[in-house]
């Protein structure tokens, strides 16, 4: 059986249902809450999308681990710290000295190392295509042999976050966090290793292309390009509302940890996991939200010692199908809906959930013994609820059975015709 099609791309598209009754909304859910796969530490929070009424709550306002739903935290920062409707742009440069170019970093880690691909968002802005226009430039100019140098001092930090698993890491779960990185290279299911150095990957990428193009091209030292440096080339990423969305659609952690970065470096903040995990918390509680409970030991959800309760996933979400933050408005339109793409692409497919597939539109997340979804549903009476589900302690087959009884949880509430 196919999955309907998806609902409207605005989260509150069909807010004009009737307001669901709290107390037939719990009794609707009552039975899918029990399952035993929903794991002895259960927090739940639903809310009427548009008036922020509770309908549902348990365990709402404790410190549970999140998981990649801690990415919902930082999106909301990024999008309303940097511009949304801007691209991430990639140029080359001259250097000091005769002989010399300079790739500057933007914050693009989703290059493509041929030629770019304007109908997606993984590879928009290609190497190839810089590659021609600094080869043309280099030409006009007499210049035939280049010695390639990077920048790198856009939004700096570590490669890793403080608290990530050597191990994961290396097994590919997640890359290495830069501002430069290739569309090929990104962390991807089932894992596999990635460039250790995601830098200089790129730029050996880049010299290869510039070959190609005629240009006898080396690989030169990490330098730091002047502001008054002629463009020789650049290339731009789809607007960032988009490369926000891929980030969370794929739950890719390393993006996500680069584009927060970013979003501190605009205000001055350091790029350590200390200074961008206080950023986004600081970010938060200045917009208002109440973050007790909260904890975050980076911005990704990938490492031990993150807790965040159901309810400020919710109160989060809130803020943008209610209208009152446009910003997030925007990036929650950019979620992964249920069955069809993204990190819900496999999911709300069971006989048991797909009534669902189309209405829900969410962040997941997932570790060994953790299980969490939210994001928004459209009830069968079209009325948006949104929802914050994590289950700590999974009883079978790691997260997998417990994923499925969200994923039923949530088709419940889809089913519900609770006015």
């Amino acid at each position: 059986m196919a999955p309907p099609t998806p609902a409207s791309a605005t989260p509150l598209a069909a807010s004009d249902g009737p307001e669901q009754v709290p107390a037939k909304v719990q009794a609707q859910v009552a039975a899918a809450m029990k399952k035993p796969d929903l794991a002895k530490k259960l927090g739940v929070e639903i809310l009427d999308a548009k008036t922020g009424q509770v309908l549902l709550k348990q365990n709402e306002n404790a410190a549970m681990t999140p998981a990649s739903v801690t990415k919902l935290l930082s999106a909301w920062v990024v999008s309303n710290t940097l511009d949304l409707d801007k691209p991430l742009t990639t140029k080359v440069v001259n250097g000091a000295s005769a002989g010399k170019i300079v790739l500057v970093a933007g914050g693009d880690t989703a290059l493509n190392p041929g030629k770019g691909d304007p109908d997606h968002v993984n590879g928009h802005a290609g190497l190839a295509d810089l590659a021609a226009q600094v080869a043309t430039s280099l030409k006009k100019a007499g210049t035939t042999r280049v010695s390639v140098g990077v920048d790198t001092s856009y939004a700096p930090g570590p490669l890793t976050a403080k608290h990530w698993d050597p191990g994961v890491v290396a097994a590919g779960y997640a890359a290495r966090i830069a501002q430069l990185g290739l569309s090929t290279q990104r962390a991807t299911d089932p894992a596999r290793p990635t460039p250790a150095d995601p830098v200089a990957a790129t730029q050996q990428a880049f010299v290869k292309d510039l070959q190609a193009k005629g240009i006898t091209a080396t690989v030169g030292a990490k330098v730091t390009a002047t502001d008054q440096a002629t463009v020789l080339g650049k290339v731009e990423s789809s607007p960032l509302l988009d490369v926000l969305g891929n980030a969370l659609q794929t739950s890719d952690n390393a993006m996500i940890e680069s584009l927060t970065r970013q979003a501190a470096f605009h205000k001055g903040v350091g790029g350590s996991t200390a200074d961008v995990t206080a950023f986004v918390e600081k970010t938060l509680k200045d917009a208002g939200f109440n973050l007790q409970g909260v904890k975050l030991a980076d911005v990704s959800g990938l490492s031990d010692g993150t807790t965040i309760p159901p309810r400020v996933l919710a109160d989060v979400l809130l803020s943008g199908t209610s209208g009152k933050n446009k910003p997030f408005a925007e990036t929650l339109t950019r979620l992964s809906v249920g069955g069809y793409n993204g990190t819900l692409d496999n999911r709300f497919l069971k006989p048991s959930n797909i009534s669902a597939a189309g209405d829900v539109r969410a962040k997941t997340g997932s570790l060994t013994d953790v299980a969490s979804l939210a994001g928004t549903v459209i009830t069968k009476d079209d009325r948006v609820l949104v929802f914050a589900v994590i289950s700590n302690a999974a009883k079978s087959w790691g997260p997998y059975g417990t994923r499925a009884a969200i994923d039923d949880f949530v088709a419940a509430l889809q089913k519900c015709g609770c006015s």
